[in-house]
């Protein structure tokens, strides 16, 4: 009796064995099967990968002459840029003149006028000077010409220089001299520069 139960549990313990020696194959194959698994999807993940940086190399070398294009363009724009900057400051500088020729013209008294003009700027860093001569029937006149000048929005530091009584064949007039500072005609960049040394003086 004590033989056939020895028998049996071998028998057993061998089946025992036997079903997680299936079991441990079972997982290993399962496992090696994920592993391949996830292994392809890898390299098939990584085939779509070097296939999108193939088109993407093709658009950039397709795009290569458009973006040399875009580079010369803007070289020569900032070519351009200080001839541009020169006539804007040209076209700005002829329409104050215009603006002042204008206001000139209309609000010069009656009794008023404008024998010369000049205009001098030596210091780029100043604006332009401008100074009008003329004759005036009295000193009322000349006063009323300056107040006048003065409310122009194209000039500013409108001062008189001077005036006198003079005789012009057997009628007495005021001779003048007044000027003013053009309105932004002093370079901007060189007043930037100064403005800094100030601050940190």
């Amino acid at each position: 009796m004590p033989l056939i139960n020895l028998i049996e549990t071998q028998i057993l313990s061998k089946k025992r064995e036997g079903s997680q020696l299936r079991i441990s194959k079972y997982t290993f194959i399962g496992a090696a099967s994920i592993i391949g698994l996830s292994y392809f999807a890898l390299i098939a993940q990584g085939v779509g990968l070097n296939g999108q940086q193939n088109e993407i190399e093709k658009k950039i070398k397709k795009m290569k002459p458009l973006q040399e294009q875009i580079d010369a363009f803007k070289k020569e724009e900032s070519n351009l840029d200080p001839k541009l900057q020169t006539l804007e400051k040209a076209r700005v500088l002829t329409n104050r003149w215009a603006n002042l020729m204008g206001h000139l013209s209309v609000n010069t008294p009656n009794d008023v006028w404008l024998t010369s003009f000049r205009s001098a700027a030596p210091d780029p860093e100043k604006p332009i000077h401008i100074t009008f001569n003329g004759v005036g029937r009295t000193q009322t006149d000349v006063g009323q010409m300056m107040m006048r000048t003065q409310n122009s929005f194209d000039l500013e530091g409108v001062s008189l220089v001077g005036s006198q009584e003079k005789l012009f064949e057997k009628v007495s007039g005021i001779e003048f001299e007044m000027g003013g500072d053009i309105v932004d005609t002093a370079e901007k960049k060189k007043k930037a520069i100064n403005m800094d040394k100030e601050e940190k003086i």
